[in-house]
Order: structure tokens, then sequence, then C-alpha cells
């Protein structure tokens, strides 16, 4: 008996994840969010690249809130660098 391999975002689960007390679904990102993150600092001073990739941290995170939505100012507040850096390593797959 052969296993069916599965492709796509929903085939992957895994555990939520929270920041702060606030939930947030597992799901992958999509290659959508993905190419929303890699240009989020293009053609953007250096100064607000951070602000490019917290917009579309919040469009991501937002898609998978299991419960009450977050702007940029509430992550500047609640997340360091490295929780940015980790969150889209955990939504990629990584580690």
């Amino acid at each position: 008996m052969t296993q069916t391999i599965k492709f796509g975002r929903q085939a992957v689960r895994r555990p939520a994840f929270s920041i702060n007390d606030l939930s947030f679904s597992s799901l992958p990102l999509s290659l959508a969010e993905e190419q929303r993150l890699a240009g989020a600092g293009e053609g953007v001073p250096e100064d607000a690249v951070m602000s490019g990739v917290l917009g579309v941290l919040v469009e991501v995170l937002n898609a998978r809130a299991e419960g009450e939505l977050v702007d940029a100012g509430w992550l500047m507040e609640n997340l360091t660098p490295s929780d940015l850096e980790g969150i889209v390593a955990h939504l990629r797959g990584e580690g």
C-alpha cells in the first residue's frame, strides 16, 4: 500500500502559537505572502524597511488570528527583532 504525498498549505498541520496571550494558527506562508515579505523593503528608504516588513507581518498574523487582530503599533510593543525572525521562520516550516 502506498501513501499519498500531500502538497499545499492545508496539508501541513502544526499547533497554534501565541504572542503575549493572543493565538495565531501556524498555517504556512503562501507564495503570495512570501512575495510580499520579500518585496517589503523594495524602493523605500533604508529607515522605512522595518515599517514595510511590519505591515506585511500584520497582514500575515491577522490572516491567522484566532481572536483579536493586531496592528503595527501592537507588534512594535510586543515583539523583539528575534521574535520577528522566529515567527517568519516558523511559518516557513524552518527549525
